[in-house]
């Protein structure tokens, strides 16, 4: 059995998470990047993106309906930014590019919150929500997970092991994805960015299951 083989019998193993558990007043839902310039359209987005938004549609719904803080980040540029010297030109400001998917757009329950680079963590915005001793799990989800998922996930984790704050950040696998592209191996580097936030203490569930 190869590596991958072995990390999808792994995932398949993973225990579920019971919906109820995160009403406790102290979760927060965490959706990164499900914008349309990474889900439909422009030269960023991926269909293996997309196969995700129903999943996220029912965790949103789910959290709005239980009172559940949520944050949406989304990806926003300006046609100048400077992370257009690594990644092509995506999610211009003013573009539907930049606009969260309109699924989630109807669920509403969010707030958005825009970010200029791959890790929201850093977006002032998101500094202000960490200062709520209140909120001690994060539930992530959305895309791509080896990038700005991972980036944020890790930064957190650590962020708050560092300064002895107690944070479980909780990751539905069936709620985050990748694309495929030239250079770039989906099934490869999902497997690989999953693992690595395992290892770093993050939360691997393989669903929120909302009955029972």
């Amino acid at each position: 059995m190869n590596i991958l083989n072995e990390w999808r019998q792994q995932c398949s193993t993973l225990p579920g998470l019971q919906a109820g558990t995160l009403c406790d007043g102290k979760t927060m839902l965490v959706i990164v990047d499900m914008v349309n310039g990474f889900l439909t359209e422009g030269v960023l987005s991926s269909p293996r993106a997309a196969s995700v938004l129903p999943a996220v549609e029912n965790l949103l719904l789910f959290a709005k309906n239980s009172g559940i803080p949520v944050i949406a980040f989304a990806d926003c540029h300006e046609p100048d930014c400077i992370e257009f010297d690594s990644f092509p030109p995506h999610c211009i400001r003013g573009t539907s590019e930049s606009e969260i998917a309109p699924s989630l757009q109807k669920i509403g329950g969010y707030r958005i919150i825009e970010k200029n680079s791959t890790n929201g963590f850093l977006v002032p915005a998101f500094q202000e929500i960490m200062q709520k001793p209140d909120v001690q799990r994060m539930v992530v989800c959305g895309v791509c997970t080896d990038i700005c998922v991972m980036q944020f996930a890790l930064t957190l984790k650590t962020f708050c092991n560092q300064n002895d704050r107690k944070m479980e950040v909780v990751i539905p696998v069936n709620t985050v994805e990748t694309y495929d592209a030239p250079g770039h191996n989906a099934e490869l580097l999902q497997a690989a960015a999953l693992q690595i936030m395992q290892q770093a203490g993050i939360t691997l569930v393989k669903e929120v299951a909302y009955d029972g």
